[in-house]
């Protein structure tokens, strides 16, 4: 069961890349940005909602700070990705978009749950890959952005 979780996590932002035909390298970095926002707000933000009487848990919060802004990319720029050689360049930033998702996520889904993802396999193997996960996908998630992987839907003029 771990292990189906964890390959949903990872092939997630894949899956959403592809048929949304949205930029994984912005969404690698809307994923990122997420994360350092609630490792330094999630706190702050907490002390903010319980002043306005909504109760919410610090662990729900930081993954709704993690994820929000990377669904919200890729939905606000979909059917902007170019054919050929960045196809690949996505793929590889959106299954590495996928890894830093997991490896984001799993600390913080609570220990009350039924699974412990830090017990799988999978979570040994992706956790050792960290640096690469994180590297790689930065790379390339900066060539799609340099090399054109964003345009606007343009309309001709007639």
């Amino acid at each position: 069961m771990t292990d189906f979780i964890l390959g949903v996590l990872i092939l997630a932002p894949l899956a959403l890349t592809f048929f949304l035909k949205s930029n994984a390298g912005l969404g690698f970095m809307a994923l990122c940005t997420g994360f350092v926002l609630s490792t330094s707000v999630v706190g702050d933000l907490k002390q903010l909602l319980n002043q306005m009487d909504l109760t919410v848990t610090e662990s729900s919060l930081a993954i709704t700070i993690i994820v929000l802004p990377f669904l919200l990319t890729l939905l606000l720029v979909r059917s902007s990705s170019k054919k050929g050689i960045f196809f690949i360049l996505q793929l590889t930033a959106a299954i590495c978009a996928g890894g830093l998702l997991a490896l984001s996520i799993s600390p913080l889904i609570p220990a009350s749950l039924e699974f412990n993802l830090k017990s799988s396999s999978v979570w040994d193997v992706l956790q050792g890959a960290q640096a690469a996960v994180i590297g790689l996908g930065a790379l390339f998630s900066f060539l799609v952005i340099w090399l054109g992987g964003f345009q606007h839907n343009r309309k001709k003029k007639h």
